[in-house]
């Protein structure tokens, strides 16, 4: 595989770069509308995405350390996003404004940022619980993951 340019921003990046394993694990199971996670051994931090090493006491870990979520979390806090780079550097507004939240997903320890849909800001008080809403036709990609929704 070549290099890949990347350009439009202030800079061209040029590099190569691969999400490994267990992130490449992560994407796969969205095809079966599936969320993972990884364990430690050591420590039983349990992080969402799943990674390598462990963030809370940097222990290796792999694809044994992969663990089925029900996709069920809780908001922790959010922000509403009113702008959008466009891929050359510039901000454009969005048409909507959209709504970024830290969930902590059900048996996580750890957060992950996602865009929340069908709820207004003013009506999302953190614990309100949430679930993920899916691509009809999930092929395996980030974009399976459309948004979360109070459920």
């Amino acid at each position: 595989m070549g290099v890949v340019r990347y350009e439009g921003l202030p800079f061209v990046a040029r590099f190569r770069w691969n999400t490994g394993k267990i992130m490449e694990k992560f994407y796969e199971k969205f095809a079966e509308k599936q969320i993972i996670a990884a364990r430690c051994e050591n420590c039983g931090y349990t992080v969402v995405p799943p990674r390598m090493i462990c963030p809370k006491c940097s222990s290796k870990m792999d694809e044994k350390n992969l663990v089925n979520m029900d996709g069920r979390g809780v908001v922790l806090s959010h922000t509403v996003v009113r702008k959008k780079l466009d891929g050359k550097g510039n901000f454009i507004d969005l048409n909507k404004p959209e709504i970024v939240a830290a969930i902590k997903l059900k048996g996580a320890d750890s957060q992950i940022f996602v865009r929340l849909g069908e709820v207004e800001a003013e009506e999302l008080k953190p614990g309100m619980e949430v679930v993920p809403v899916w691509a009809e036709k999930p092929e395996g990609k980030p974009s399976d993951l459309l948004y979360f929704k109070p459920g």
